[in-house]
């Protein structure tokens, strides 16, 4: 696809529900959604080893958001696949979009944190071993949502089942796959409609965009806006600290390696609603503008 081709890019919010209340995340989805942004990101974990504080259950928030919006589209970046039954998850994914009218991102991934699972007292299987569950569950997902009958017989699940629900409110969910390793990667492109790169990968997105097969990009940035210019950020630097015009720089030219989708989150915790309309209107429109109704 040329340049003059490509759709404008979208701009998402990452909202990680920990030591925050539900009010506050709501805030900010609103405002969000009142400036632009395209979509909500939340988390999917329980417990962060080296992070203590309150974590809100993300499924249970995103169904909530939903419920309280009306245009943002609403994904988690990622759900662990190692929490729940596919059948279940595909069920709880269908039941959304329909709470939201056709508004979910399904973002998955095979729950690469084995800390987490050992204290939540999982043994974690091996990174093979949860790669191959995650390919099976996507499977099974895809079946629910699409409402059709269920017969799987894998490694990690047989399932014969039918009449699950009504299927998606729409055609098709986006599935987004996050993560880098090689074995994310071949299920990118065999599955997933987009690719989501996370922020601590983003120096490597020139070697991993190839990889991603026809699936659409999307990358995520943790970013802090300052007043003075700090020079020009490094590449894949981590965080993305500039002014806007130099983090504006940062987001077109991996546009310009084919990411279409801007997954932000604030790194300030004092940061206001009032941020988000800031950067929709100094920085968005430097990299090419939000793009409306976006599948993202």
């Amino acid at each position: 696809m040329r340049p003059a081709e490509r759709p404008p890019p979208s701009f998402g919010l990452y909202l990680p529900q920990v030591n925050r209340g539900y009010r506050d995340l709501l805030s900010f989805a609103k405002a969000a959604e009142q400036c632009g942004f395209t979509a909500v990101w939340l988390m999917d974990h329980l417990v962060l080893p080296g992070r203590p504080g309150p974590v809100l259950e993300g499924w249970t928030l995103a169904t909530a958001l939903a419920a309280a919006t009306s245009r943002i589209r609403i994904g988690h970046l990622v759900l662990c696949d190692s929490f729940r039954h596919p059948v279940l998850l595909g069920s709880m994914a269908a039941t959304l979009d329909h709470i939201s009218e056709g508004r979910l991102n399904l973002g998955l991934g095979w729950g690469s944190s084995p800390t987490e699972l050992r204290l939540l007292g999982r043994t974690p299987a091996s990174a093979a071993g949860r790669a191959g569950r995650l390919a099976e569950s996507i499977a099974i997902i895809s079946a629910v949502l699409d409402g059709r009958d269920i017969d799987h017989r894998g490694a990690h699940f047989i399932v014969a089942a039918g009449g699950i629900g009504p299927g998606a409110a729409r055609r098709r969910v986006p599935l987004f796959i996050g993560g880098a390793s090689e074995r994310t990667m071949k299920l990118v492109r065999e599955h997933a409609d987009w690719w989501n790169c996370p922020a601590m990968e983003r120096r490597r997105l020139a070697q991993l965009t190839p990889l991603a097969g026809s699936a659409r990009i999307s990358v995520n940035y943790s970013l802090a806006v300052t007043p003075r210019p700090v020079g020009r950020p490094r590449p894949g630097s981590f965080p993305l600290t500039g002014t806007a015009a130099e983090i504006a720089e940062v987001l077109r030219a991996d546009r310009a390696l084919g990411a279409e989708h801007f997954v932000i989150q604030f790194t300030d915790p004092a940061v206001t609603p009032a941020e988000l309309e800031r950067f929709m209107t100094e920085i968005a429109p430097a990299v090419g503008g939000p793009e409306g109704d976006s599948q993202a």
